[in-house]
């Protein structure tokens, strides 16, 4: 394979092996795909551009990565959502800085989280698909007004969904902006929930997370 914009080599797109624990409420899978972040998104040695997928790259994007600003930056996730924002993709956009937040948890830098997630909730604003994800997102970055403000606005569609408005009004009015599972919410079962509870054919948000 190889990069869409300099033709240098490039590896195939990673896969991340299948999540056996449950996800996070923002989706971050459990693990094993957890641990594999870093591998998510690759880095073309030649010219600099980050992708999940580098072969897929526009030579429009070219003009993306030759700003210093995009040089500037360290991590691939950040770079990723540059191009992406630049080629007018505000859903991998999203993706890619909350992938950012994800890094920057790992990394113990509660500042680059915090900002990182308030990029992120400003790309989903008008994401129907994404509102549940939204507002854990607005809670983890401690915006407890503004994630109170969006649950108001999601839709429920099942019991999921009402379980996990209920935990997530819970949690801001505790002033909680701690990670929590989809399982927490989602009591019994507390193991694999995206397994057991998609299998009741859900209309809501776990089946907006898994695509089913």
């Amino acid at each position: 394979m190889k990069c869409g914009i300099c033709g240098a080599e490039a590896a195939a797109p990673f896969r991340a092996p299948t999540a056996e624990m449950a996800p996070d409420l923002d989706g971050r899978p459990g693990e094993p795909a957890r641990s594999t972040l870093r591998r998510w998104i690759a880095t073309c040695r030649n010219c600099g551009a980050s992708a999940p997928d580098l072969s897929a790259l526009p030579q429009t994007a070219n003009e993306i990565i030759g700003e210093p600003t995009y040089m500037e930056q360290r991590s691939a996730a950040v770079r990723w959502a540059m191009i992406a924002e630049g080629l007018g993709s505000q859903a991998d956009a999203a993706e890619a800085y909350l992938q950012a937040a994800w890094a920057a948890d790992d990394a113990n830098d509660a500042d680059a989280a915090r900002a990182f997630r308030l990029h992120v909730a400003a790309l989903w604003e008008s994401a129907p698909r994404a509102a549940f994800r939204r507002v854990d997102v607005l809670r983890r970055a401690g915006d407890f007004a503004a994630a109170s403000s969006a649950l108001d606005g999601v839709g429920v569609e099942d019991d999921n969904d009402a379980a996990i408005v209920a935990f997530q009004r819970a949690r801001i009015a505790a002033g909680d902006p701690g990670r929590h599972l989809i399982s927490s919410a989602l009591r019994p079962p507390a193991r694999t929930p995206h397994v057991t509870h998609v299998q009741k054919k859900s209309v809501g948000f776990l089946s907006r997370l898994f695509g089913r």
